[in-house]
């Protein structure tokens, strides 16, 4: 068995630390990534997953933001005939995620959202809103 090498070390210390970021340069918002999923920590592992791509891309992006959770609650009768008062309650929450993406060209931002559909596990959505910004006419 061998001992691993100070540069393996570090690679594999390096997943395990806060996804790096760049600084915005203009600070003009070019994307909003919305996360959805039933489970948080599934959830937080892909937005620190796409957090990483984008740094790799040469994008700015926010840190991962938090939106409100959304309960979905509903009452279930056990029996198909006559019990009426043997009910059963059902509780679902889904959970949300924001990640912006600023001062990247659109290109980017396109190869970016296939990269994370391509890569994307089973029960999570995404929701992207793209800002296009057109010159002024004279």
């Amino acid at each position: 068995m061998q001992v691993p090498t100070a540069a393996e070390t570090e690679q594999v210390s390096e997943v395990f630390q806060v996804p790096e970021r760049l600084a915005p340069t203009h600070n003009i918002p070019v994307c909003n990534l919305q996360l959805r999923g039933y489970l948080p920590q599934q959830l937080d592992f892909y937005a620190d997953f796409a957090q990483r791509a984008a740094f790799h891309l040469g994008m700015p992006c926010s840190g991962t933001v938090p939106l409100p959770t959304q309960t979905s609650r509903w009452t279930v009768i056990k029996s198909p005939f006559v019990h009426k008062k043997s009910q059963e309650n059902f509780e679902r929450k889904t959970h949300k995620r924001l990640l912006q993406i600023k001062d990247a060209h659109p290109d980017v931002v396109d190869r970016w959202l296939r990269y994370l559909t391509i890569n994307a596990p089973s029960g999570i959505g995404l929701r992207a809103t793209r800002f296009d910004y057109e010159a002024l006419k004279q």
